[in-house]
C-alpha cells in the first residue's frame, strides 16, 4: 500500500451522532466544504436528500428523485470531503454488493484507517433510498428513515463514491461502507443499500489523518451525542 498520501486529510464537519440526536441544521457552507476537498459524501440542511461531492460539483440527490447541482452558499449538517487522488486501481467484472465489498477487504483496504473509494461503471441493478426534507420540532433519525422513499434502477450507468470508516470511529461517522450513487446522466441517484455491479473500476485512497469541525450552536453543544443505543441507531438508519 502506497504511503505517499499519509501527510493528507479526512475532512468532516459535524458527527453522526448529531445527525442521529435530530441536529439537522448545519452552520458551514458548501463553499467551506469545498475548500477542504474535491470528494465525499453528506447530507443538506433539514435533512433534505443526499449529498455527493465530485470537483467543485456538488449534487443533491432528492426524495422526488430530483438530481440538481447546489449553491454553495447553503449549508450542511453533515459532510465529509478528501482530495482524491487514487493510488490502488482495480478492474472488476459480475460483482453483488457483499462481493465487492469482500473483495476490497481482502486486496485494497487499510483496515484501521480511512478508505476513499470511487467504483465507476455500469450496473445491473442499483437500490437507493433517500431521505426527504424534515420540519422542527425535527423528529429522531430513526424515525425519519420509516419513511424514506426507495429506488431500484436497472442496466444503468453511474459513479459511487464513498468511504470505508474504521469501527472504532461509530458516533463520529459511519462504521463500515457508506456509498451515495449518481447516474452519469444525473438523473438518479441516492444512499446506496444494494447493487449488482456487471463491469467497472474502483479506485482507492488511505486517509490517516482527520480533521473534526465541530458545530459552533448551542444545541450541538447540549445534545446526547452518546446514547446507549446509538450502535443499534446507525444500522437502522444507515444499513
Amino acid at each position: 500500500m502506497s504511503n505517499s498520501n499519509n501527510n493528507k486529510t479526512f475532512y468532516q464537519t459535524s458527527m453522526m451522532s448529531a445527525l442521529i440526536a435530530g441536529l439537522y441544521q448545519g452552520d458551514f457552507t458548501i463553499g467551506q466544504l469545498l475548500d477542504h476537498g474535491n470528494f465525499g459524501i453528506g447530507t443538506f440542511n433539514d435533512l433534505d436528500g443526499e449529498m455527493i461531492v465530485m470537483g467543485d460539483d456538488v449534487y443533491q440527490l432528492t426524495s422526488t428523485g430530483d438530481v440538481h447541482l447546489v449553491d454553495h452558499d447553503i449549508t450542511t449538517p453533515f459532510a465529509s470531503v478528501v482530495n482524491f487522488a487514487p493510488t490502488e486501481k482495480l478492474s472488476l467484472i459480475e460483482l453483488s454488493k457483499n462481493e465487492f465489498e469482500a473483495c476490497l477487504e481482502k486486496d485494497l483496504l487499510a483496515h484501521n484507517a480511512i478508505n476513499a473509494i470511487r467504483l465507476t461503471g455500469k450496473f445491473s441493478y442499483v437500490k437507493t433510498r433517500t431521505v426527504p426534507a424534515q420540519h422542527r420540532p425535527y423528529p429522531p433519525m430513526v424515525e425519519v428513515v420509516k419513511h424514506q422513499p426507495i429506488a431500484e434502477m436497472t442496466h444503468v450507468s453511474g459513479v459511487m463514491i464513498g468511504f470505508k470508516i474504521p469501527d472504532y470511529m461509530i458516533g463520529i461517522n459511519v462504521p463500515g461502507f457508506h456509498f451515495h450513487f449518481i447516474s452519469d446522466d444525473r438523473a438518479q441517484g441516492g444512499h446506496v443499500s444494494d447493487f449488482i455491479l456487471t463491469e467497472g473500476e474502483v479506485e482507492v485512497e488511505v486517509f490517516k489523518d482527520f480533521h473534526l469541525r465541530m458545530p459552533a450552536s448551542q444545541e450541538f453543544d447540549q445534545a446526547d451525542l452518546h446514547p446507549e443505543d446509538l450502535k443499534a441507531a446507525i444500522h437502522v438508519t444507515e444499513k
